[in-house]
C-alpha cells in the first residue's frame, strides 16, 4: 500500500511537471516569438532623433535651432488640426446635417494635413543640409525604420 502512495505521488509530480512545462511552452513559443516593437529612439524626455547621429557642436546648434523652430510651427498646425476635427464632429452629430458645411471642413483638414506634409519635408531637407554623408545615410536608415514602426518620428516625446 505504501508502495503504491509513492508510485502514485510520483505519477502526480510527473503529471503536474508535464502540464507546467507544456504551459511554459506554449506561452514561450506563441509570445515569445511574436516580434517587439522597434523603438529607434530614446522615450527620454527632451531626447531628439540627432542627438543619435554623432553631430559637431555647431551642427548640434544649428539642429537644436531647426527642431525648436519645426516643433513650434507642427504644434501650432496641430493645435488647428484640433479644432477642426471637433468642429467637423459638431457638424456630424446634429440633427440636420448640411453637406456643404461638412465638404468644407473636410477641405480644411486637408489643407492643413497638406501644410504639415510640407512642412516635415520641409524640414527634412533643412536637416539633410547640416548633416555630413555618413550622417545623411544614418538619419535616413532611422527615419525608414521609424516609418516601419509604430512609434512616430515627428512628435515630441511628450506627444507619444
Amino acid at each position: 500500500m505504501k508502495n503504491n502512495l509513492i508510485v502514485f505521488l510520483l505519477i502526480l509530480s510527473l503529471a503536474m511537471n508535464v502540464a507546467v512545462l507544456t504551459v511554459v511552452g506554449y506561452n514561450f513559443y506563441f509570445h515569445g516569438h511574436q516580434p517587439l516593437p522597434v523603438r529607434s529612439f530614446s522615450t527620454q524626455k527632451n531626447h531628439h532623433f540627432y542627438q543619435t547621429l554623432g553631430l559637431t557642436p555647431v551642427q548640434q546648434k544649428s539642429m537644436e535651432s531647426l527642431a525648436t523652430l519645426f516643433h513650434h510651427k507642427l504644434e501650432a498646425l496641430n493645435s488647428t488640426m484640433k479644432i477642426k476635427k471637433d468642429s467637423l464632429v459638431k457638424l456630424l452629430s446634429q440633427k440636420n446635417i448640411d453637406q456643404n458645411q461638412i465638404d468644407r471642413s473636410r477641405k480644411q483638414i486637408a489643407v492643413i494635413q497638406e501644410n504639415i506634409q510640407r512642412i516635415v519635408i520641409s524640414h527634412l531637407l533643412d536637416v539633410k543640409r547640416v548633416l555630413d554623408e555618413n550622417q545623411q545615410e544614418r538619419f535616413f536608415a532611422l527615419l525608414h525604420k521609424s516609418m516601419n514602426t509604430d512609434q512616430c518620428f515627428f512628435l515630441n516625446n511628450r506627444d507619444q
